[in-house]
């Protein structure tokens, strides 16, 4: 699976959550509890940590790994996802692998989703502020479908009337020092 997203700054949620009313079904609030760990490389030659985020929601906890790039303010991920039906035992195994807690986030906000399979999130990131998050997924990734669904990212940035200048192109890890 390939995540292909944009974020951007806003000042005014609730301008933007009108705006996106016009063109986007409202999907429901969210509450986004994340943790991210690491696990040290066994490998002498590849020193570089493994790190993965456990993220807890009111319904689910899941799992994620991800391979990330950047293409300008573009961040394409690839992304391999599990849920844990038990994160206490997922919790005692994290231990055995001597995970290390790396950095803890949490995003509250709401979700919208176009008809096209485009999703908005409108979201406050402590201790960052605001930010609109648009993101599509693919199954496969070439240049043609990278180009679309970035023109698609960037008419959904537009179309909230938000400036290209409130693009953030760093990832939150970044933002907040990790």
């Amino acid at each position: 699976m390939v995540e292909i997203e944009l974020k951007a700054r806003i000042s005014d949620r609730k301008a933007v959550e009108a705006q996106l009313a016009s063109f986007m079904r409202f999907a429901g609030d969210i509450d986004k509890r994340d943790e991210y760990w690491e696990v040290a490389s066994c490998n002498p030659l590849a020193p570089v940590a493994f790190r993965f985020r456990i993220r807890a929601e009111p319904a689910r906890t899941t799992i994620t790994f991800k391979e990330k790039t950047f293409d300008g303010n573009i961040e394409i991920n690839r992304e391999s996802e599990f849920s844990v039906d038990n994160e206490t035992v997922f919790r005692k195994f994290m231990e055995k692998l001597e995970a290390r807690f790396v950095y803890a986030k949490r995003k509250i906000g709401t979700r919208w989703e176009s008809t096209e399979g485009f999703v908005a999130e409108v979201v406050e990131v402590e201790p960052l502020g605001l930010f609109l998050e648009v993101e599509c997924v693919c199954e496969q990734l070439d240049s043609e479908a990278l180009d679309e669904a970035k023109c698609h990212l960037y008419e959904v940035i537009d179309r909230c009337g938000i400036p290209r200048a409130n693009l953030e192109p760093r990832p939150y890890s970044q933002m907040l020092g990790y």
